[in-house]
């Protein structure tokens, strides 16, 4: 996560400890924490919206940001992320990426530890098709070295990671999708520099191909699929680290359009489909020291956006699901930078609008 507040290393076992209960609300006792290990008070204030229809979930157990999200078979998968952040003296600033692969039962509240990735990821690319489940892409423990262009299958049935051909470039933080029998990366990062090209791996031949850029530039964008065709919303450009931009890519005609843009800026953020719509749920401007617990609804008949009732907790950096009847979102930071959060919570699908703003 780029522009992310450097922590000194001999404070990280203080972090990693005191983050799970500074999340939430702003006691003294928190401030002072967060004074400790270097982060701005006056510009670090999680609050709970107590008039939002999302409630708490099971908690992750530990803080975990940048996790990717796949709900497969009635569970809830979350890939890789980041649990913490260290500063040396020589400038470096390393990710303390996670190799996890949790799985999350939705009806019993209960997770799982699987296989674990084949390498610690964090801003990876993740999907799903005919049961497996892909990643793709990130970084490791640097943002501007290294990074990856790794690509994964994980098996549910058999708990196992297999290796298939490498992105044609590396990228991190893009635009995942399937259409058709293709799986599409858009956009994304190469150590932090955003990117607009896309390339399509076909599963039949099992090889890459580039497909038309978009439009812009970005990463940390927001993705979601919907009637064979891939959105691709907000993220980071070369100018500003929320932006309002949607496009749409048709493979029938090979091209890109643009569409209305979201009413709330946002770069870090996550979308989920349900109802043949598509709701972008939170993110952030970290240039501005900004969180957003925004829940946007794009209606692709009407061409319409409908702001909803926001987040319980602001947060970007986070990931979303729909399972068993509910939107959930996991982990992210609930300030702007790093400050990674344990927090998960629901909202029934069918209550998400109650009270549109």
């Amino acid at each position: 996560m780029r522009g992310w507040k450097p922590i000194p290393i001999g404070l990280i076992a203080v972090v990693l400890i005191g983050l799970p209960v500074i999340g939430l609300t702003e006691t003294g006792a928190e401030q002072d924490l967060k004074g400790a290990v270097g982060i701005d008070v006056d510009a670090c204030e999680s609050t709970t919206n107590l008039t939002s229809p999302w409630v708490q979930g099971p908690s992750l157990g530990e803080p975990r940001d940048e996790p990717r999200v796949i709900a497969l078979g009635g569970k809830i998968y979350l890939i890789g992320g980041t649990i913490g952040l260290e500063m040396f003296g020589d400038g470096r600033n390393l990710l303390d990426a996670t190799d996890q692969l949790t799985r999350f039962d939705p009806r019993t509240g209960r997770y799982q530890e699987l296989a674990p990735l084949p390498q610690p990821l964090n801003h990876i690319g993740a999907t799903r098709y005919r049961g497996d489940i892909y990643v793709l892409g990130g970084y490791g423990r640097l943002i501007d070295a290294k990074t990856r262009q790794t690509f994964y299958r994980y098996d549910p049935r058999t708990n196992r990671w297999s290796r298939l051909p490498d992105l044609p470039v590396p990228r991190a933080a893009g635009a995942v999708g399937i259409l058709g029998d293709r799986l599409i990366w858009a956009g994304g990062a190469r150590n932090s520099v955003a990117h607009s090209d896309v390339f399509a791996f076909d599963f039949d031949s099992r090889r890459w191909s580039r497909l038309p850029s978009m439009h812009s530039r970005r990463e940390h964008v927001g993705e979601a699929v919907l009637d064979d065709k891939l959105y691709v919303f907000g993220g980071r450009g070369t100018e500003t680290l929320a932006l309002d931009t949607v496009e749409r890519f048709d493979p029938a005609t090979g091209k890109w359009e643009d569409l209305p843009p979201m009413p709330v800026p946002s770069g870090g953020l996550a979308a989920v489909v349900a109802d043949g719509k598509a709701f972008v749920i939170g993110g952030g401007n970290d240039g501005a020291e900004t969180v957003s617990g925004a829940v946007q609804e794009f209606d692709p008949a009407s061409g319409e956006w409908t702001l909803l009732p926001d987040l319980r907790t602001a947060r970007h950096g986070h990931g979303v699901a729909a399972a068993g009847e509910k939107f959930w979102v996991f982990g992210g930071s609930d300030c702007a930078y790093f400050n990674a959060t344990d927090a998960v919570e629901s909202v029934r699908i069918a209550d998400a609008g109650d009270a549109g703003q």
